[in-house]
């Protein structure tokens, strides 16, 4: 079900942990295990690259399917860090966009930071970083060509089920999807999320740099990325309202016209088709973890698209999970706890932090609790552009995980 690939020819799995050990200095403490990464996001792929690495024989396996991913990725600070462990931080800055500038019509600002040598902030085309992470993650790692369908869950194994009727039992599982793990528990919000998604029209006029607008309930952004500008809208409503979704090109222009400046236009000449929509409810994880399967990614908090965290936030889920188990405590559940406890910590740092100093923008009264989590978490990563430095919580990576 599994292949290995090597670029010096087949190898036994006795003389790959021997070679890891001696690349990596371990005494092999918990790397019997086994480990299934099941996912195909840039997070689970990262988090098989990150396990590899200290020394483990992970399995990376496709979801049972395809989740709705975001066209585009902002990668922050931290996150490039970390992908600098794998050799990827800068093929990555090689194919992304930096992002220096910012513009807030909301509070009628513009903000230009210095030039720097490495960038705070950047973002890159989703199939432009899986390309890349499929060239450097997945041909170091073992894979399977079956989706994981069910997985079972006993107290000492996990019994993954694949498709054609395949088993195969591990000592731990870790995913980005909750689906395969019905024991991890999470809160439902209120608020359900509409979020829209398209390029800006190459014949319309664009913004050149990111830009953010807010109101109560909704809010509009566009960055640059590569030859294009990605645009994405946002609105809250409440979760008993099943009716609202609007997808056609008049009532989007009508909701979100007037967060645009009036000189652009990104829905003159916009097709219904090239519109991404989805709706979903606000969801807030209790844990991260549950007899053995562990979760990484966007399951593991509340975000919202548009947030510049959400994915450097999964990279950092990725490094630690595989840093807990493989020098943490040598029970793998214990192991699970540490790696929850530490993410817990991150993210109340990383909240204080986002409200603790006032933005430069100032914030933005008006706006609802929910959307308020997602103003935070821009400010947040655009901080080294509004406030002229970096905030302390992208700084002493990986330490401060």
């Amino acid at each position: 079900m599994t292949e290995r690939a090597s670029a010096d020819g087949p190898a036994t799995d006795r003389e790959v942990r021997r070679e890891r050990r001696d690349r990596h200095g371990t005494d092999g403490r918990g790397h019997d295990r086994q480990v299934l990464v099941v996912g195909d996001d840039p997070t689970t792929v990262a988090t098989a690259g990150f396990l590899e690495q200290v020394g483990f024989d992970p399995v990376l396996a496709p979801p049972p399917s395809e989740r709705m991913q975001p066209e585009t990725v902002t990668l922050w600070r931290p996150g490039l860090v970390l992908l600098e462990r794998l050799g990827l931080r800068r093929p990555i800055e090689g194919i992304g966009t930096w992002l220096d500038r910012l513009d807030c019509p909301s509070t009628g600002s513009t903000w230009t930071t210095a030039p720097a040598d490495d960038p705070s902030l950047l973002t890159v085309r989703r199939a432009d970083l899986e390309a890349l992470l499929n060239r450097r993650i997945r041909d170091r790692v073992r894979t399977a060509d079956r989706s994981v369908v069910e997985i079972d869950q006993t107290s000492s194994r996990v019994d993954a089920a694949f498709e054609g009727g395949i088993e195969e039992s591990f000592d731990t599982v870790v995913t980005a999807d909750p689906t395969l793990a019905p024991g991890v528990e999470s809160r439902y919000g209120a608020v359900t999320i509409n979020v829209w998604a398209f390029d800006w029209l190459p014949r319309a006029k664009a913004p050149d740099r990111p830009t953010e607008r807010w109101e109560e309930d909704r809010a509009a952004f566009s960055v640059p990325v590569a030859d294009d500008t990605r645009v994405r809208l946002v609105s809250t409503v409440p979760a008993a309202n099943s009716t609202y979704a609007a997808t056609d090109i008049d009532t989007l222009e009508r909701q979100f016209g007037p967060l645009f400046d009036p000189s652009v236009d990104p829905f003159g000449e916009l097709a219904q088709h090239a519109v991404q929509y989805h709706r979903f409810p606000q969801v807030v994880p209790a844990s991260v973890h549950t007899d053995g399967v562990g979760l990484v990614g966007p399951a593991t908090r509340a975000s919202l698209p548009g947030d510049c965290l959400r994915t450097t936030l999964g990279i950092e889920d990725a490094w630690v999970f595989a840093d807990a188990l493989a020098y943490g405590p040598r029970d793998r559940d214990d192991a699970l706890d540490r790696y929850e406890r530490r993410r817990r910590r991150r993210e109340r740092e990383l909240r204080r932090q986002s409200t603790a100093d006032t933005p430069a923008a100032g914030p933005v009264e008006e706006v609802s609790p929910v959307l308020s989590g997602l103003y935070a978490s821009r400010s947040l990563a655009f901080r080294q552009i509004t406030g002229g430095r970096a905030p302390d919580a992208a700084e002493a990576i990986p330490e401060s995980l």
